[in-house]
């Protein structure tokens, strides 16, 4: 019923909670959490109505339906999130604008005792910014590969403090850098990732004449994570 990439979102769910999927689409994830035993009920949006339907159909089909709530919503602010006693926020499949977005938009993910797990599809360190800059704290964070791709996924709470990460700490996630290939078998992969990346946006810069020193400066970070964790570039 679920992929890795989702396995990994729900590895940071407590046990006993109630969580809110939103954007459920396929309404797996919950479904799974509840057949799991992890959690007792839980909540499902989307903000289409077909999505939503298949989620219906999926918790008909699995004999779950009765503890699941289902809402046609747009972010958070439609779901009577304090009602449902929502404890753990999935913000999964989405790009990071949308899910900052998301966050900035609902007072409910900085109470006391909320946790957010999220898994950008893109603009991760736009995320990471928002997050950073807004007073979340990444607790941590971890790696999964699916269908030939890595995912990454943030365990985030608020707490009102506003940090100042690094340039590679944003792209990497210092959970990440500090836990290295002891902390994930797709971390050289992660890397690699990263640094072709970056080395793709620097040589376009300088095609165009334009300054590298940011790129530059990032890679020559990247490069020597690498070496100290002995990934081949």
């Amino acid at each position: 019923m679920t992929d890795a990439r989702l396995r990994l979102a729900a590895s940071f769910v407590r046990p006993g909670c109630i969580p809110c999927d939103v954007g459920t689409d396929h309404g797996y994830l919950p479904i799974w959490l509840i057949l799991s035993g992890i959690c007792p009920r839980a909540v499902v949006s989307d903000v289409n109505a077909s999505p939503l339907d298949n989620a219906r159909e999926n918790a008909a089909r699995f004999g779950c339906m009765s503890r699941l709530s289902f809402y046609l919503a747009d972010g958070l602010n439609e779901i009577d999130l304090e009602k449902e006693q929502v404890q753990d926020i999935l913000i999964c499949g989405m790009g990071g604008e949308l899910i900052a977005r998301i966050l900035e938009n609902s007072d409910y993910t900085r109470r006391e005792g909320v946790k957010c797990i999220l898994q950008p599809m893109s603009s991760i360190v736009d995320l990471r910014q928002y997050l950073a800059r807004r007073g979340y704290r990444i607790e941590d964070e971890k790696l999964a590969g699916a269908a030939g791709k890595i995912y990454t996924c943030l365990h985030v709470s608020y707490d009102g403090v506003v940090r100042a990460p690094s340039p590679v700490e944003l792209l990497l996630g210092e959970a990440h850098i500090r836990r290295g290939r002891a902390g994930s078998q797709w971390f050289s992969d992660y890397l690699l990732r990263e640094i072709r990346s970056v080395r793709k946006r620097r040589n376009g810069l300088a095609a165009g004449g334009h300054d590298t020193a940011f790129e530059d400066d990032l890679l020559a970070e990247l490069q020597k994570i690498a070496e100290s964790e002995g990934v081949a570039l």
